[in-house]
């Protein structure tokens, strides 16, 4: 035993000698420029020449610090390895293993058995080869965040990451939530700074006439700019949807941007497909396409374009029912817009690629705009011309509507305030319109209308120094406005059969705008003598940053009809519009419309909503149209704590005394990454879902 000692003291002073190294003997530690070991007890390897440190040993080379139960040093290998509760930190990087080898000279290493760390990737396999600027792992599994259930999660074969690139290639690589990884990755550089969690789509759950059905979908950055994915639609009773997604977006400058979206899915329908929106079968191929672009070329240049193709009328109801809700009508368009320093010019398409909803297409409608310019002396013009060819089918019918229009209006106003509290603004102006498919064997048609009127508003306000801390009211203001306005537009519905009634009237309850430039309904104008008469009133109080905020406004209008159409009165439905938010907690809106003489309701849509902090909140609306609808319609949500939230929503149709739907749903926060709800529902009356639902659905929480 004396021996082996002197033998190892031999070895070590041999050593020391030849690199200059100093050992101390309270801790066994030999340095060397950038490298250093320690450890509770030293001892030589005289079978393998390794230099041996044990118990928390710890060493430094270069920018590698190194942490173990053993370190073996063999210096004639410039190889290090280390076993037991290894902990390696390099740069932003931390290893967890078992065993580990380094290469001094090269600063490659290799690991087995590992845990590896690098904000926001943790990644285990079962060996880690390489050096800080490319790592090799094998059958690696990858998480974005803290390793959860929950956590968004790579598997794969091979993986290869970049740390200074922040980019990582996979071979074999499946990407999903946990343990679940259903959708496959391309063997593509892939970023690793980005945030795969926003685009994770997970939703499930059962209806009669769907059966089981899950919904999961995600998309994987390819770069900086460009994310791949797919959707995979499983439905136990009709069959599987698939499609590939993508989205995209990048700034140029802080004036330029480009962002859009990509979805897309088709499936083999093998259940009960019923008839769509015009009573013919539906056939079994279904899908569905949708894009949405919007780019920014410069402040004053921007490109809006959307596509929505359907297979058919149903398609998005059947199987992406909370698609359909905000959007029953697919609309296709494209938009180029530039604004001036008081211009605006458009270049606008509408087609439809679907043939069984009547659009009014327009292939395209070049426009320009002249906003209020000062002419001189006083008076401002403003100009509104363009040039359209438009295009509707009916599918009902089979009726192909076609015209070329040309359009241009020209107007002049003249403001006049006699006194501080009175604006006076006179107003002529014409509008010429030529179409050059006219009806009524006519090659062409032109129009020509002229408009007379005035605008008149009248301003009084008083202050009231009241204060209320618990309403938080600091002073109010009352600001009264009448406003009278006048138009006389004779003759203008001349042309009636020769006109293509495209850009018609549509049904509306609220009053129409009166100006001959600003009404849309060109094809199908009539003559005009009203005079509007409204009174707007605010209750306001001063604003606890800066300005003022509204606790009151309100609207009341009629119109005064000189001419009248079959039909019509003299003096139009009353209408009033009422908004409340004396408090933060309080929201009340109400839109009403009444006969004046009989005072008959025509019309009542009121939402009320009550609200307390986070805690909880309740909506009540109210919806009647007389003679077509009369509903009730309630929700509510209170949070049970920072994880549960329940809510409800209950729609009773009055006048058919039934629950249109009842809804009763849990929302539950997980990892403070995702929002789960549950919801059961529970539907009467003929509609085209089952009568009863289930559904699970992921949702993504972002900041």
């Amino acid at each position: 035993m004396r021996r082996r000692s002197l033998l190892a003291s031999l070895f070590i002073g041999a050593l020391v000698f030849s690199t200059g190294a100093i050992i101390t003997r309270a801790q066994s530690e030999i340095v060397s420029g950038g490298t250093s070991i320690s450890a509770e007890v030293l001892d030589v390897d005289l079978d393998t020449g390794e230099i041996v440190y044990r118990g928390n040993a710890s060493s430094t080379f270069g920018d590698l610090r190194l942490f173990a139960d053993e370190i073996r040093w063999h210096r004639a290998d410039n190889r290090v390895t280390a076993r037991g509760h290894i902990i390696a930190e390099q740069h932003d990087i931390r290893i967890l293993a078992e065993e580990m080898t380094y290469h001094t000279v090269t600063q490659n290493y290799t690991v087995t058995d590992l845990r590896f760390g690098r904000a926001p990737l943790y990644i285990s396999g079962e060996m880690l080869s390489g050096s800080a600027d490319e790592l090799s792992f094998t059958n690696a599994v990858v998480s974005f965040g803290e390793p959860s259930p929950w956590a968004p999660t790579i598997t794969a074969d091979a993986l290869l990451y970049f740390p200074i690139r922040e980019r990582m290639q996979t071979r074999g690589g499946r990407v999903g939530l946990g343990f679940f990884q259903p959708i496959p990755l391309p063997s593509t550089p892939l970023p690793t700074n980005l945030p795969w969690v926003q685009d994770l789509t997970f939703d499930g759950g059962y209806t009669g006439r769907l059966g089981a059905h899950l919904l999961i979908g995600a998309q994987a950055p390819l770069r900086e700019s460009l994310r791949l994915g797919a959707e995979l639609g499983l439905y136990f009773k009709r069959g599987v949807m698939f499609g590939p997604t993508f989205s995209y977006g990048w700034n140029q400058s802080s004036d330029t941007a480009t962002v859009g979206s990509f979805r897309s899915g088709y499936i083999y329908d093998s259940g009960r497909r019923l008839s769509d929106i015009l009573g013919n079968p539906i056939s079994n191929d279904r899908g569905i396409i949708t894009w949405q672009h919007r780019q920014a070329f410069s402040p004053n240049l921007t490109l809006n374009a959307d596509l929505n193709y359907w297979s058919d009328s149903e398609v998005i109801r059947d199987f992406r029912a909370r698609d359909f809700s905000p959007v029953q009508v697919p609309d296709s368009f494209a938009e180029l817009s530039h604004t001036g320093t008081n211009t605006t010019a458009g270049l606008f398409m509408r087609a439809q690629p679907n043939d069984y909803h009547r659009i009014r297409q327009r292939l395209p409608e070049l426009t320009f705009d002249l906003l209020p310019t000062p002419l001189g002396s006083g008076w401002l013009q403003e100009l509104h011309a363009s040039a359209a060819g438009l295009r509707e089918s009916s599918p009902t019918s089979g009726t192909d509507l076609r015209s070329d229009r040309l359009d241009l209006y020209y107007g002049l106003t003249r403001p006049w305030r006699p006194e501080s509290w009175l604006t006076v603004n006179p107003v002529v102006g014409a509008r010429a319109t030529h179409y050059t498919r006219a009806l009524g064997n006519q090659s062409d048609y032109t129009r020509l209308l002229g408009e007379l009127g005035v605008d008149a508003e009248l301003h009084a306000s008083a202050v009231f120094a009241y204060q209320n801390e618990r309403w938080g009211i600091n002073g109010l203001r009352h600001l009264v406005t009448p406003r009278l306005s006048y138009r006389y537009i004779p003759d203008a519905d001349k042309g009636a059969t020769s006109i293509p009634p495209i850009d018609r009237r549509v049904f509306s309850t609220y009053l129409e705008p009166l100006a001959l430039g600003a009404r849309r309904q060109i094809d199908q104008l009539s003559r005009s003598h009203t005079l509007r008469l409204a009174l707007d009133q605010r209750l306001q109080t001063r604003a606890d940053i800066y300005g003022s905020r509204d606790l009151a406004h309100l609207v009341i209008a009629a119109d005064s009809r000189f001419d009248r159409l079959p039909g019509q009165r003299t003096l139009s439905s009353l209408h009033s519009e009422l908004h409340l938010t004396p408090v933060p907690f309080l929201d009340f809106r109400l839109y009403h419309r009444v006969t004046p003489g009989d005072w008959t309701l025509r019309e009542l849509n009121s939402a009320i909503t009550l609200r307390s902090a986070e805690t909880w909140s309740v909506t009540l609306a109210i919806h009647y149209l007389e003679g077509d609808i009369q509903e009730f319609i309630t929700g509510f949500a209170y949070r049970l704590n920072e994880v549960y939230e329940g809510y409800g929503r209950f729609h009773f149709d009055s006048s058919r005394d039934r629950f249109v739907e009842q809804t009763f749903g849990v929302r539950q926060s997980i990892a403070n990454r995702w929002v789960v709800g549950y919801e059961l529902s529970f539907y009467e009356g003929p509609r085209r879902e089952s009568d009863f639902g289930f559904s699970l659905v992921l949702d993504t929480i972002r900041f």
